[in-house]
């Protein structure tokens, strides 16, 4: 079944583990308090490190000061992501435009503003006003108010619709292609096939630019991805912590300075981990149960909306329905499959569905039967010596009913 299979991932083993060392005096001035968050580091093994951020670089790494007052650094390659504990930040307040880039990124809860010859203005209650390049945009999205599946649905289809030109929603429900040509803070200027049109900010619901024009360049080495308390997400390198704020520059060129408080997750994007929802499958199997089985999704339900768990929103992982085989050709060196797993929130509650992982022809892993609502379930499995992974997702006691099963940040580490 599997000795077509061709696709090959490039994976290699790293080792070492995190050092610790008394703290060096005090934290300089303003850049730690006694209200500063504390932040778990999840490294590539599957252990965790806490403490509040005291450095932080894409190229070096980080050090959290321990609640035993110990330093304990961890090198960007051991690292997988930073997690907020406890509270998470305040919510924005100001604004409901959402910008969309490629790759997931955007800025929620903001404004924006007017067009200048190539950039457009769109100011961050967290981050301030900033100027974006018009050729880095994917798509703007009107009055982003409203957290129904109708947005979810919106965000999706500005994203992925196919164009070669541009395209707005208008509020009535219509799409009318053709070419922009500025905003200001009262009016959109389109050009579709009939001539120049002036619509109204009001009237409008989303634009989405030709992807095939969009510049996004993936930094070169090792970045940072960061997830904001109002609901943005940015990629960026030359990353520094300096009096309490993390400064960076983002994939279109801004410099940002984000205070430590409105940090809520980072992820590292290197080659120590490869996440399963950046890729193809090497094969794919579908076993319906009665009627057609839905394909998996990547970076979303087999229904096409977020990935939720225990009442949080993931941004990568897999979406699937019982009963799916996906299978990854890997190479030596592959370490560990680490993943989150359980049913989606949205599910429902006849949702039931068994998680299964093979290594080869091998079960490495197989869970007991799991509902919406459940606790997800943390699951790292060691790789070494394996060819072929396969996730499995089993019926449970009610055939394919709801079953909308989340395989939440998939990833293999080496």
């Amino acid at each position: 079944m599997l000795g077509h299979i061709l696709l090959i991932l490039g994976l290699g083993l790293t080792s070492g583990s995190p050092t610790t060392r008394p703290a060096d005096g005090p934290a300089p001035a303003g850049s730690q308090v006694p209200s500063d968050p504390v932040f778990s580091a999840l490294l590539i093994d599957g252990t965790q490190v806490s403490g509040q951020l005291r450095r932080l670089s894409e190229v070096d790494g980080l050090t959290l000061l321990t609640a035993s007052g110990l330093e304990q650094s961890v090198r960007v390659d051991r690292l997988v992501k930073l997690v907020r504990d406890g509270t998470p930040p305040p919510a924005a307040t100001e604004g409901n435009d959402l910008v969309l880039f490629p790759d997931g990124d955007r800025l929620a809860h903001c404004k924006v503003g007017a067009t200048a010859e190539f950039t457009l203005a769109v100011h961050s209650s967290t981050l301030d006003t900033l100027a974006i390049p018009l050729d880095s945009l994917l798509g703007l999205i009107f009055d982003a108010s409203s957290e129904s599946t109708s947005l979810d649905s919106l965000i999706a289809r500005v994203r992925t619709d196919p164009r070669d030109a541009e395209l707005l929603w208008l509020a009535n429900g219509d799409k009318l292609p053709g070419l922009f040509s500025g905003l200001d803070d009262q009016k959109l200027t389109f050009q579709p096939a009939t001539g120049k049109v002036e619509l109204p900010r009001r009237g409008l619901r989303a634009l989405g630019f030709d992807p095939g024009q969009v510049v996004y360049r993936r930094p070169d080495g090792p970045y940072f991805e960061l997830s904001l308390g109002d609901g943005s997400r940015l990629g960026v390198n030359r990353v520094q912590f300096e009096r309490g704020q993390v400064v960076a520059t983002t994939r279109f060129n801004s410099t940002i300075h984000l205070p430590i408080g409105q940090l809520s997750e980072l992820h590292v994007i290197n080659s120590s981990v490869a996440y399963l929802s950046d890729r193809e499958t090497s094969g794919t199997i579908y076993e319906p149960y009665i009627g057609p089985t839905r394909p998996y999704r990547r970076n979303a339900t087999v229904a096409d909306g977020p990935l939720r768990l225990g009442g949080r929103t993931y941004e990568r992982g897999l979406g699937t329905q019982s009963r799916t085989l996906l299978v990854y050709k890997l190479e030596p060196g592959s370490k560990q499959f680490q993943a989150l797993i359980g049913v989606d929130d949205r599910a429902g509650p006849l949702g039931n569905v068994v998680f299964k992982v093979q290594g080869d022809k091998k079960t490495l892993y197989t869970s007991s039967p799991m509902v919406a609502g459940e606790p997800p379930r943390a699951i790292n499995l060691d790789l070494n010596g394996v060819g072929f992974l396969i996730l499995i997702t089993e019926f449970g006691d009610r055939g394919d009913v709801q079953d909308h099963a989340d395989w939440v940040e998939a990833r293999i580490t080496r």
